[in-house]
């Protein structure tokens, strides 16, 4: 018998695969994505930073919210003059943060707490912004967050950008097994390539990333391919090859739940042009050295292209 939970997750995937959530679903999703990203960095950051994690977050988040909102101003006049108050509270309701929410850490001391009256305040700014123009907006945020990213942690902590890069990947896997559950996708699928693909555009999707695309899966030889054109903040200042690169990370990840190997054998700006591509390969082991030797499993070699 198949139960209420197996059809909505079914009725999901097609919604997924087709491209056919409302704008207004995926303005919900890319917030949601957002305050995700913001906890798993936190995650991975802690071991690194301790409790100086959350504030040195919070300082970049801030730093971006405040620029964002001054290019908002442009397009929307009736926004309140830039400062980081304001751009905190537009930006929490942008997120969709609820008064005593979890993630208020992330706005920092622009935004100590949310009453009621505070957020129906907000939202009724956030109304005169379309809905559409809300959700590209959220998803620019998350190129815009790895280049101050890289531009600043470093300052604080060496080796920032590998870090980061491991936090994508770790991240990827996590939300391909736990895509693969909620869709009941077998371990012995017969086209791996083809419901990696599946899972990649995903999140590619809700975030913009490749809005044209194209691509193929081979059940015979276990490999694939994906092409699209540009990201939204591709052409953001600070953006690299080497961001290409660490956000593949989290591509790299999903992927190897499904036993591939990742490579981006193609990115704008490295190699030119107006689109990027990804290949997908059969997962590849390194040789276990002598402490791994007894009983232990091969170890995977995982793609890192950082400068993509």
């Amino acid at each position: 018998m198949i139960t209420t939970q197996a059809m909505t997750a079914q009725a999901a995937r097609h919604l997924y695969a087709k491209e056919l959530i409302p704008v207004r679903a995926r303005w919900w999703l890319s917030a949601r994505g957002m305050l995700d990203w913001f906890r798993m960095l936190e995650r991975g950051l802690v071991p690194h930073l301790g409790e100086a994690t959350r504030p040195a977050l919070a300082r970049i988040a801030q730093n971006m919210f405040t620029a964002r909102y001054e290019l908002l101003r442009e397009a929307h006049p009736h926004l309140l003059p830039t400062d980081s108050t304001q751009a905190a509270r537009l930006m929490a309701a942008l997120y969709r943060v609820k008064p005593n929410d979890r993630s208020l850490w992330i706005f920092g001391s622009a935004l100590p707490s949310r009453s009621p009256r505070d957020v129906l305040r907000d939202q009724m700014l956030l109304r005169r912004i379309p809905v559409e123009a809300r959700w590209e907006e959220v998803t620019v945020h998350l190129g815009e967050l790895l280049i101050l990213l890289t531009n600043e942690l470093p300052r604080e902590l060496p080796h920032a950008r590998k870090i980061v890069a491991d936090i994508c990947y770790e991240s990827g896997l996590h939300f391909a097994k736990k895509a693969k559950r909620a869709f009941g996708m077998n371990d012995d699928s017969t086209n791996a390539p083809a419901d990696a693909i599946e899972i990649l555009r995903m999140s590619e999707y809700i975030f913009r990333v490749n809005p044209d695309h194209w691509g193929h899966a081979d059940a015979a030889t276990n490999t694939g391919w994906l092409e699209g054109s540009a990201c939204p903040w591709y052409a953001r200042p600070g953006w690299n090859g080497s961001h290409c690169g660490i956000f593949g990370q989290f591509q790299a990840g999903i992927s190897a739940a499904f036993g591939l190997r990742y490579q981006l054998s193609q990115t704008i700006p490295k190699h030119g042009g107006h689109t990027c591509r990804i290949d997908l390969k059969p997962l590849v082991t390194l040789p276990r050295d002598k402490s791994s030797s007894e009983g232990g499993s091969p170890i995977p070699r995982r793609s890192l292209p950082l400068i993509g």
